[in-house]
Parts: structure tokens; sequence; C-alpha cells
């Protein structure tokens, strides 16, 4: 599985699952190019940074 990340400045990262699962068998993503873009994991949910424009985006916790 690949997600494909496009920020609005045209920046593409993709994120890939890495075969690993954690104990309730959901399997880990990890980025294809770290020097792309930055992530934080909070309580509400996840924000991904652009290193390129610096546009942050806000994904909410389901």
């Amino acid at each position: 599985m690949v997600l494909i990340f496009e920020c609005e400045c045209g920046n593409k990262t993709g994120l890939f699952a890495t075969g690993d699962r954690d104990e309730t068998g959901r399997e880990f993503i990890e980025l294809e190019d770290d020097d792309r873009l930055t992530y934080v994991v909070g309580e509400d949910g996840v924000l991904f940074k652009c290193k390129f424009c610096g546009y942050t985006y806000r994904m909410d916790k389901l």
C-alpha cells in the first residue's frame, strides 16, 4: 500500500506500508522521503507540514 501526499506547492512524497503490524493487526506506515514532509501526532489527529513551502495540513482523529 502506498499513500501519496501532494502539497499545493507541488511537493510529492509517499507513505508506504512496512509489513510490520501492531498487536491489533494494524500495519505501520513510514515516509518515503522524510526530507519533504514532517508530521506530528497529537491527541486530536495528525499534522503534516511541507518542508518546501511550510504549509501545514491537519487530519482530525476519527
